[in-house]
Parts: C-alpha cells; sequence; structure tokens
C-alpha cells in the first residue's frame, strides 16, 4: 500500500468557519489529508470561502473539484422536496464528472462524508475502487416514551416508516450493497440493517468536535445552572425539560428555587414553548437569549453548571460534544447517539416507559445535581476526558485512516 494514499472525498456540504454539515464535510477533508492526498468533490459555492483559507494558510492538501448544476436549477433547492431531488442530481454530475478522474488521479479510496444521511445514496461505490461511506447517522426514531410531545406526528411518522423499511429502500440500499465499508456513527443505525450489510460495517465512529479549553469552575454556591441549546422545533424535545421543570417545582420545590435554565436557540414552535411556560408559572426558572454570537455562548458555557440535551433521535450532537469538551456534565435522553457518547461517569442518561417516566427521571436527575453540584463538576471532567479521546476531529480522524490501511491491506476494518 501507497504510504499516503489517494482518497476521492464526496463532501456536499463543506466550507472553512461553518457548522453543521459545512463544518463537517471541511473537518473530515482536514483530517484524512494528515495522512493521505486529498481531493474533495463539493458544490461550486464552497468555491470562494474554499480557496480564500487555503492560500491564506499555504495548503495544497486537500485538493478541490467543484461541481455544481446549471444556475436555473437552484431555486428548487428552496423546499425539502426540492432539494432532495437537486441533491440526486448533484450526485449523477459528480459521478459524471468524476469516474475519468479516478484514473487520472490514481485513486485508491473514494469516500462519502456528507450528507451522511444512507437513505439519499452516494455515487462514490459507483467509480470501481475501494469505497467507504460514513459515519452513517440519520437512522435513529423518537422513541416510544417521547412520542406525545411530537407536533407534527404525520410527518414523524412517515420519517420513522422509512427507517424502519430502509431495508425497501433501493437508493440507499444499492448504495450500501455496493460500498466496501460502511462506517456506522451508532448502534442505532445498525438494526435496520439487512445483515450481509451489517456484516460490512463498523460501529462507533462519530463525527469530530474541536479541541477547546474547558470552561472555568462555575460558582457553587449560587444557582445551578442547566443549559439548553438548539433549534425550536418538536423532535428536539425542549418540552420534556419544560415538564421537567415544572415537576421539579411541585415535588422539590427547594431545589426548584436553585436551578436556572438558560436557553439558546430559536424556531417555529418558540410561542408555543414560552406560552407553556407562562401557563405553567416557570418564568423565574426560564432565560430565553435566541441565537446568540460565539462569544455569547463562551459565556454561557462559563456559568453553566450541567447540559440538557433532550435531542429525540440525534446521530451525534454537536452542541453536546461542545458541552463534554467544555467540561460540562451532560444530561441526555438514552437513545441514538447520545445514549452510547455518555457513560454513568461522564454524564446522566434518561429514559422511561411512558412520558411521564421520561419527564420524571429528567427532573430527578436535574434535582440530583442541583443538590449536590459538585458531582456535576466530576461528571463534567469525565465528558472532556471521554471527549478528547473519542470525538476529538483528531481522534476521529486518526481512526479513520486506520480504517483506510486496513481496507487496503485487504484486512478487515475494525475500530480499536
Amino acid at each position: 500500500m501507497k504510504d499516503r494514499p489517494v482518497v476521492l472525498l464526496s463532501a456536499y456540504g463543506c466550507e472553512p468557519h461553518k457548522g453543521s454539515e459545512g463544518g463537517v464535510g471541511w473537518n473530515w477533508a482536514l483530517q484524512l489529508a494528515k495522512g493521505s492526498e486529498v481531493h474533495v468533490v463539493t458544490r461550486e459555492a464552497r468555491r470562494p470561502a474554499v480557496e480564500a483559507f487555503l492560500n491564506e494558510h499555504g495548503l495544497d492538501n486537500p485538493k478541490f473539484i467543484y461541481v455544481e448544476l446549471p444556475q436555473w436549477t437552484l431555486k428548487f433547492k428552496e423546499t425539502n422536496l426540492g432539494m432532495n431531488i437537486y441533491y440526486m442530481f448533484w450526485q449523477l454530475a459528480c459521478w459524471w464528472e468524476c469516474r475519468s478522474l479516478v484514473d487520472k488521479l490514481e485513486v485508491d479510496i473514494a469516500h462519502h462524508v456528507s450528507f451522511m444521511s444512507l437513505t439519499r445514496g452516494s455515487f462514490v461505490p459507483f467509480l470501481g475502487v475501494k469505497s467507504v461511506i460514513g459515519p452513517i447517522g440519520g437512522l435513529q426514531t423518537v422513541p416510544k416514551a417521547a412520542k406525545p410531545v411530537i407536533r407534527s406526528r404525520i410527518m414523524e411518522a412517515i420519517r420513522t416508516m422509512a427507517v424502519k423499511f430502509f431495508r425497501f429502500n433501493p437508493v440507499g440500499l444499492l448504495t450500501a450493497w455496493k460500498a466496501d465499508l460502511l462506517v456506522m456513527a451508532n448502534g442505532a443505525n445498525q438494526r435496520f440493517m439487512p445483515k450481509a450489510i451489517r456484516d460490512k460495517a463498523v460501529t462507533g465512529l462519530q463525527i469530530g468536535t474541536p479541541i477547546i479549553t474547558a470552561r472555568p469552575c462555575p460558582d457553587l454556591e449560587g444557582p445551578i445552572v442547566f443549559h439548553w441549546s438548539g433549534r425550536f422545533v418538536d423532535h428536539k424535545g425542549l418540552e420534556i425539560l419544560i415538564r421537567a421543570v415544572d415537576h421539579l417545582k411541585t415535588r422539590s420545590p427547594g431545589s426548584y428555587k436553585d436551578v436556572r435554565v438558560v436557553v439558546s436557540g430559536s424556531g417555529p414552535l418558540e410561542e408555543f414553548y414560552r406560552n407553556l411556560i407562562g401557563e405553567l408559572g416557570l418564568e423565574d426558572a426560564f432565560e430565553f437569549l435566541g441565537w446568540v454570537t460565539l462569544d455569547e455562548m463562551n459565556a454561557i458555557w462559563d456559568r453553566s453548571h450541567a447540559f440538557v440535551f433532550t435531542s429525540l433521535r440525534e446521530t451525534t450532537g454537536m452542541a453536546l460534544q461542545e458541552a463534554m469538551m467544555r467540561e460540562v456534565a451532560p444530561i441526555v435522553i438514552d437513545n441514538g447517539g447520545p445514549g452510547e457518547m455518555v457513560t454513568d461517569e461522564s454524564g446522566i442518561k434518561v429514559a422511561g416507559e411512558n412520558i411521564e417516566e421520561l419527564v420524571s427521571h429528567l427532573a430527578n436527575a436535574m434535582m440530583d445535581l442541583a443538590q449536590n453540584p459538585a458531582r456535576g463538576i466530576e461528571m463534567g471532567v469525565k465528558a472532556r476526558e471521554r471527549a478528547l479521546k473519542h470525538y476529538s476531529w483528531d481522534a476521529v480522524g486518526s481512526q479513520m485512516l486506520d480504517l483506510y490501511r486496513a481496507l487496503l491491506d485487504g484486512q478487515k476494518p475494525e475500530l480499536k
């Protein structure tokens, strides 16, 4: 095998200084360039930001190949359905462009990292070289106990059905069959795969997070601050947190007086959540800040004793990773990626047979940390240790390069 394999990386979302999909694609490109020669296939729209960064930092690896559909097609990206159709045709254009580049660049591995939903498929397994898909997410479903807080029930039911019947999805299934290696972000994504596909998958490699400094230890004498961050949509589970605080107010008034919940974010259900807080008389416990700047977010982390991550179907959770890296103890719903990322030593996982149990268990977790904040500080230390070892970009990048080496050496790729 070459000392530095040549990798063709499909990254629809790939842009420096971005979060979400753009940041994921960009960080994978930078990490994989540490041990391979990387050629990134992405959209023409990314060119200005990418070229500016490469020139500023004097980088000649990774290199970029820009593919775009005609300008008139961009208007169709404004709806979710239109975006998916656009993405499908973009991938066809990428396949047409890259099939001649495989021999020219002497590509060893074609790897798809963004968008990372297997249901949309990928062109990389059809280039005639070793292919890797992942880390794969998007196959989690809302736990039964939490379904009462889902407002868009028809759409959620359709999504759940699509996940459960993935084996009948011709686009995703064909991609999975053709790929040489599937890298699964968590175990929840495995169980919907046919056995023959599961046999060529490895599980447990999440996306990464930057290594950032831990926040200073907050004051343990004043109010205990719980941070929640995200979009105000039903599957992010903010309603569960609101009802848990109400449960705390009813069952443990003393602890309730010591609790403050700082909420950063916005979204279509903001009015509903604010009205619910008002109806329950919880205004003194909640502080809504909207979307915040980086400096403002850092200030929130500095005063946070714990991070409550109530997302109900999450592959990883970038905010969760940041909390762990910041040394802030996480409280998570025990479902999907977060339930696998957090251990009993590094945070608290809550579950329940029904919504009442789920709310009660979350309230108990908050009460525990409110009454014993030093325990939360200890968990935060363990959370940072775990994030550094398993979820930093350096860690996941090194793991992926190890998988490359095993694949090209004809060995069974495994995560250590």
